[in-house]
This record gives structure tokens, sequence and C-alpha cells, in this order.
């Protein structure tokens, strides 16, 4: 029977520890506490949300082997992660975040060092990274850090929430995304800690990022420039970025004022890190996660059914794509 009108909601808490802890079934617990079967699974589900009921799968099965398998042998891919696609930005978001780690988490080793780029998706995984028992794993920040509000525009922050998640260290690295000017750019590149960061960036073990594309709405950094210097760009052969950098349809660096003014690893150097993981899904950045597979721009690629399925159509479409 449904709770009385004015009856208080029984405690989130209450519900939770009769169904996991005591093993009550949803109708037993409705019987019990006054309630509908049906709102019983509701106070359960909302137990989850709010972080009452934390449930971990200690399983490293593949959801998506059969995309994954295609997808590392058109692209010259070291291996693919694939979820499931949801219309709901939030829940693809938090999808996407959770494989992500996974992913990380594979590569977590013995002193291993991690370049984190500054990204919405990299932004959404240490929520779902474990404690590592690897002893010295270190993460250091690709870029500089945007101004204003935080909403994952800070490399540094994202590291250390690396750090903490999994119990490693973070590095800083004091600087701006995007200087002034270019002679501001220079002076900053000419700072010792920056210098020391972005050494230790050069020769890390695994770097993850996001894949940007071009319009307004694809990317953090693009949120940031101007119409015209995003139009300056496309005309000048952008297709996406990868941590700031943007790249052409042939994977080369798009030369500019953007590009001078950028504080972070070029795009050569990006390319030099031997794991290189990508994060990304969804139509606007399509034509930019294809050049950055193509081009080897990533070699371990993390997104969703939908995206896979368009990436596997592009490459079947494009001669001289591996089969």
């Amino acid at each position: 029977m449904e709770r009385a009108v004015g009856q208080k909601k029984p405690p989130l808490g209450k519900i939770a520890r009769l169904y996991y802890e005591h093993g009550l079934t949803h109708q037993e617990i409705a019987d019990l506490c006054g309630l509908s079967r049906i709102k019983v699974t509701r106070l359960l589900a909302e137990a989850r949300r709010v972080g009452i009921v934390e449930i971990t799968v200690h399983s490293q099965d593949h959801l998506f082997v059969g995309l994954e398998s295609a997808l590392a042998h058109a692209y010259p891919l070291r291996q693919a992660w694939v979820g499931p696609s949801f219309e709901d930005e939030a829940r693809a978001a938090h999808s996407l975040g959770a494989l992500a780690a996974d992913c990380v988490g594979a590569f977590l080793d013995e002193g291993t060092t991690i370049a984190v780029g500054l990204s919405g998706s990299v932004a959404s995984i240490p929520e779902h990274l474990r404690r590592t028992a690897a002893a010295d794993v270190n993460f250091v920040p690709l870029t500089g850090s945007k101004g204003g509000i935080s909403r994952a525009a800070s490399s540094h922050e994202l590291a250390l929430a690396f750090a903490a998640a999994t119990g490693g260290h973070a590095y800083h690295l004091p600087a701006p995304l995007l200087a002034r000017t270019t002679r501001a750019a220079q002076v900053w590149r000419e700072d010792p800690a920056v210098q020391e960061t972005l050494e230790r960036a050069v020769s890390a073990d695994v770097l993850i990022a996001g894949i940007g594309g071009t319009t307004a709405d694809a990317g953090l950094l693009v949120q940031g420039l101007s119409a015209a210097e995003l139009a300056g760009i496309r005309e000048r052969g952008g297709v996406g970025d990868i941590s700031g950098r943007f790249f052409d349809a042939d994977g080369a660096a798009v030369p500019g004022e953007v590009d001078e003014r950028l504080i972070g690893l070029s795009l050569e150097q990006l390319r030099a890190v031997p794991v290189r993981i990508g994060v990304a899904r969804g139509a606007a950045k399509r034509e930019a996660l294809e050049v950055a597979l193509r081009q080897g721009l990533v070699n371990v690629l993390v997104t969703d059914v939908g995206t896979a399925e368009e990436l596997l159509a592009a490459a079947d479409a494009t001669p001289g794509t591996p089969s």
C-alpha cells in the first residue's frame, strides 16, 4: 500500500540496507514500509544516484568486443574501448568516464607517468578510478589552465583529481592555457618551473586527452576562441584538436597565432608519447576523431557505440585505410 498523504518518505539508507544487506525483496520492503513495489524500486535507484549505495563490479570483461576488434583492425590502434550510447548527455558523460577509467587503470603500472589533457571528457574520469597498488604513479598536465570558473578548465586540478583517486602524485604547470600574446607565451615557456613540468610531460609513458572539433560546441579550447580565430583555423585546414593543438586532415599542425600562444606540448611531442589514449564521442567530433585515428595521433580509443559505428563506416569509405 502506498504511504498516506503527509507521511514522511522512509530514509533511503533504511530501504537500501533492507535490500542490499538483509536480502528483502522489493515486495517485502513495500509491505514492511507501507509503499508500493514500484516506489521501492525508485527509492533504491535514488539511493544509488545520490551515493548511498555504491556498486563495484569485479570484472574486466569488455562490453562490445566485436566493435572494439573491428576498430582496431580498421585503424592503427593498439586497443579500443567501446561503451553504450545515450541520448541524455549526463548519462553519456558518466558512461564514457567510467569506461575511460577502466582503460586508464589498465596502464597504471609501477612508476608510470601519465600526461593529462584539458578536456571535459577527461574530467569525467577521476570519479570512476580506483586506488592502485602500483607505486610512484605520476600525473602531469599537458597544457596550462584556462582562467575563470573551473568547470574542468584547470589542467592542474585534473592532475590532482587523478592523483587523489589513485593514490598517485600530481605535478603543476604554472602557466595559462593561452598566453595573451606570442611574446608572453615565449616568456612563460622560458620559466624554469614551466620547463620542468613540460619536460616531465614529454617523457610521459601515457597521455590521455579529449579530441575536439572546430565548431563552437566541440571542445573546451574552441569555447575560449573568438569567431575570427576559429574561422582562421578552419581556413588553414584545421579539423580538430588534441590537448589544444589543432591538426589538419593529414594530421599536421595548423600554424598560426593560436598555436603560438598555447602553453603545452607540440603536436609532434604529443605524437611521441608511446601510449596515446583519445576519449571522445558524438557527431561534432567524429571527423576530428577519424583523422586522429587514421594519422596515429592517438593509438588507444575510448568511445561509444554510435561513434564507433560511424568511424567504421568512414573507414570503409576511405581509400587506403587498413582493412
